[in-house]
């Protein structure tokens, strides 16, 4: 899990928080295992080792749900916990509530909701800066024969 200071709280560490929470019932699994997982599901998106990667260390937040999924979808899966599942939310006490009490939502409801979130409030990166594209010089006169001042007067 990245520290505060790499990614502070807000959005973005509450989505990943969720899927550290995924990543850990898991087991820890290694990049490979997490894609092999994601190959056998058949889901709509992918994520490559390297999104995966990147995803739990908090650089970047996939821009399509499908590629989010396909990183929390596998963690599910190696974890035995089904996404369509209800999720209860333990307490500050670490009770899950009345039993009358009807779930929050799925684990993938919870977890859609969060990259949501983190993706619609995420910062855009700070433009690129280009050098600036200067025009070409303008041709000189052919009539100028090679006098400094132009053939006009400036009025």
């Amino acid at each position: 899990m990245p520290s505060k200071e790499q990614v502070p709280e807000g959005p973005h560490r509450d989505l990943l928080v969720i899927l550290f929470q995924m990543y850990r019932n898991a087991g820890r699994p290694p990049l490979k295992q997490i894609v092999s997982a994601a190959r056998r599901l058949k889901l709509d998106g992918t994520a490559s080792q390297e999104t995966i990667r990147r995803t739990l260390h908090g650089k970047i937040i996939p821009e399509r749900w499908e590629t989010a999924y396909a990183v929390y979808a596998p963690l599910c899966e190696l974890a035995g916990i089904d996404p369509e599942a209800e999720y209860y939310q333990d307490d500050e006490d670490g009770n899950y509530g009345e039993y009358d009490e009807p779930p929050r939502s799925t684990h993938k409801e919870l977890f859609r909701q969060a990259w949501s979130a983190a993706f619609d409030t995420e910062e855009l990166p700070p433009p690129v800066l280009r050098s600036p594209v200067h025009s070409p010089p303008q041709p000189s006169s052919p009539f100028s024969y090679g006098s400094p001042f132009p053939d006009e007067p400036p009025f």
